[in-house]
């Protein structure tokens, strides 16, 4: 009897490993399929990739309401010779990243100007916002307005990013 009892502890013991191990890799898989997104995508001319991350973690949360899911941002640091006018029209028609572990797309892209964005760092990672911690998606940046070629090739830094979360249970209904 007492063989049976230790048998059954053992099963549910491996089983709740298990089922950590497995929670814990399809995080970080999500997130790096997330971030792929991202950083699989064309950089306009005269640009070049100066930083690469992505994080996840629920330190995030406040920026996507988690809501029970796990949020997660990748970002990406560039240097350019272009004005802010050329970033912003080449990314205007940029189209919605996929959600993290879902077929749909509906996560804009945000852009962070040198000069005006602010560097949040946390426990998990760290994200940009613009300087009154709104997210800077390219709808946000209306016509340009304000934004006029720079003289010369003087080279400037610009931040992309894409925010969301995801759902990291398993689901029997996929």
């Amino acid at each position: 009897m007492k063989k049976r009892y230790v048998v059954i502890a053992m099963m549910v013991l491996c089983a709740t490993l298990a089922a950590v191990i497995y929670v814990s890799i399809e995080k970080e898989r999500y997130s790096k399929e997330f971030a792929n997104n991202l950083f699989k995508y064309t950089l306009p001319p005269h640009t070049q990739t100066l930083e690469r991350h992505y994080f996840y973690g629920y330190s995030f949360g406040h920026l996507m309401g988690s809501g029970g899911e796990m949020p997660v941002v990748a970002n990406m640091k560039l240097s350019t010779s272009l004005s802010k006018e050329e970033i912003l029209n080449y990314y205007k028609n940029a189209p919605l990243f996929p959600f993290p572990n879902s077929k749909n797309s509906g996560v804009e892209i945000e852009v962070y100007l040198s000069g005006e964005s602010k560097l949040h760092k946390k426990k998990d990672g760290f994200y940009f916002s613009g300087k009154d911690d709104s997210l800077k998606r390219i709808s946000s940046y209306k016509n340009n307005v304000g934004y006029t070629s720079t003289p010369g090739k003087k080279t400037q830094q610009f931040v992309l990013q894409i925010s969301s979360s995801f759902d990291y249970l398993i689901h029997l209904d996929r």
